[in-house]
């Protein structure tokens, strides 16, 4: 399917995936225009994309703002900074040249490069302090500071660099700078621009992981929000950039959804275009904060944006009825984040009833058979997932939510009733079931009291002939295949002598 369909939601002129298609990017005439209007994180994931090696003529086409954008999303694991990639980016822009050094420099936040520098040097003011003696010092421009590398590996290397460029084309940021270093304690300065980079990217979706889960709560959501009622757009922040168009890694992960990608095409105004791109950006993004998504690892990030996907169709086919003609009413009327919260809640419905079936008293979900074991162990999870042969997968549609719901509640049928006629239950449900089968057979009691082994013998010595038994509805679908599990097993020892170590279906007792 052609990206074109979802135009103009995909957005993002930077659809680029290696080095040769970035190259005939940067051939187009419009190239500069585009990456200047593009958001960071558009950027960023291009890069990502192509990897930051490859991607070095990108990078003199790029903001100072963008560059911040980078390293906030990239440097930092959850409240830590992280010092590796901080330094990749800018060893890069070194390599591209002084003026893409300095405008990197400039546009990453004072406070981070601080905290960089914090444990690299050690910083004297010249007329506070006595500086050591036969000591290499490198003096500010002011002669206000001087500057003592604590060690020579390659972090101070770039550290140095990085104020040889302060010094030159930017002397009072450099000062600022370094009396941060001299006076502001590392744990200040760490939680500072931690703090700087949460307001900068909450205008982006991305939030705390606390506040992130949130888009996980459950509620009465099947509510639309007329315009009027629509609470206002995020408070813009002096300076930064606010969501902008549909990464192309974003727009990949929803081409994967049939139902949302046509419902998504039938939006034809522009403005309306732009203001979902936006929400289904800043939608994506908090959904990356709640899933602690490592931003610089591709193969981390598409896994969490297919179960956007999955749960936007999931609530677009409920509040238009499966009608993907009527979706731009729909999503006039209800935020992007709103329908995700309402499909994720059709999921979370089944979470719950499938806890209630766990705690059935005398019940244990290992006592299903080893599918619908499965099945309710996928379903009580956080985000419930769905078994399938053998393996778990989102929930993808309405109609996988409404078969989940209908194979839970035949398992919550047959559960209480199971539990009501047999009030102890031992091992499994199916084998407790099937040593009453052939209890019945033997001895006209249907318990599951454990069957002698002379009186087995005697019930195969003809065969296998289960008897007929008025069992109630909701155990029947059940019944069946705890009785042909049950002939498998015994048929093959018709007329022989049984070894109770070997037999699996039943319970068995001594002998009389």
């Amino acid at each position: 399917m052609p990206n074109e369909m979802l135009s103009p939601l995909t957005g993002s002129a930077l659809r680029v995936e290696n080095k040769e298609q970035l190259d005939e990017f940067l051939a187009r005439p419009d190239a500069a225009q585009a990456v200047k209007a593009a958001s960071f994180e558009e950027i960023f994931f291009t890069v990502k994309h192509v990897g930051l090696a490859d991607s070095l003529d990108l990078l003199p086409l790029v903001s100072g703002k963008q560059v911040r954008g980078f390293i906030d999303l990239d440097c930092w694991r959850k409240d830590t900074f992280v010092r590796k990639p901080f330094m990749e980016w800018v060893a890069a822009f070194i390599q591209a040249g002084p003026e893409e050094t300095m405008k990197a420099i400039s546009g990453i936040d004072d406070t981070l490069i601080s905290l960089f520098l914090k444990d690299l040097v050690h910083v004297y003011e010249i007329d506070r302090d006595d500086p050591p003696t036969g000591t290499q010092l490198i003096f500010t421009p002011d002669n206000r500071y001087s500057v003592e590398p604590l060690d020579q590996g390659e972090a101070t290397t770039i550290g140095m660099l990085i104020l040889d460029a302060l010094f030159k084309y930017n002397p009072n940021l450099g000062t600022q700078i370094l009396a941060k270093v001299r006076y502001t304690t590392r744990v200040e300065l760490e939680e500072t621009a931690y703090d700087n980079k949460n307001r900068r990217l909450e205008a982006h979706g991305f939030v705390d992981y606390y506040d992130a889960l949130s888009i996980y709560a459950t509620s009465s959501l099947d509510q639309s929000h007329p315009p009027g009622d629509r609470k206002p757009e995020v408070e813009k922040i002096a300076g930064e950039e606010n969501p902008g168009n549909l990464p192309a890694v974003f727009a990949d992960s929803l081409l994967g959804g049939a139902f949302l990608t046509k419902a998504l095409e039938q939006i034809t105004d522009p403005a309306e275009s732009d203001r979902f791109a936006q929400e289904l950006t800043a939608l994506g993004n908090r959904i990356l904060s709640a899933n602690l998504v490592n931003l610089g690892e591709l193969e981390g990030i598409r896994p969490a944006l297919e179960e956007m996907r999955d749960f936007l169709t999931i609530g677009l086919e409920r509040l238009t009825g499966g009608k993907p003609e009527i979706a731009p009413d729909v999503l006039r009327k209800n935020y992007i984040q709103t329908v995700f919260k309402i499909g994720f809640d059709q999921v979370a419905r089944l979470r719950d009833e499938a806890d209630r079936l766990a705690g059935i008293r005398g019940f244990r979900v290992s006592m299903l058979d080893e599918s619908d074991q499965q099945f309710i162990e996928g379903l009580r999870r956080f985000k419930p997932l769905l078994a399938e042969n053998g393996r778990y997968r989102n929930f993808q549609s309405i109609a996988d939510v409404e078969r989940a719901r209908l194979r839970l509640d035949e398992l919550v049928g047959m559960v209480e009733v199971f539990v009501q006629s047999f009030p102890a239950i031992r091992e499994s449900l199916a084998k407790t079931f099937n040593t009453a089968t052939v209890q019945f057979a033997v001895n006209g009691n249907f318990s599951a009291i454990p069957v002698k082994v002379i009186e087995l013998e005697r019930f195969l010595a003809a065969g296998v002939t289960l008897p007929a038994i008025d069992i109630p509805k909701a155990i029947r679908p059940f019944a069946e295949r705890w009785w042909q599990e049950l002939r498998e097993e015994l048929e093959p020892l018709a007329g022989k002598s049984i070894d109770p170590r070997f037999i699996a279906t039943i319970h068995l007792g001594g002998t009389p």
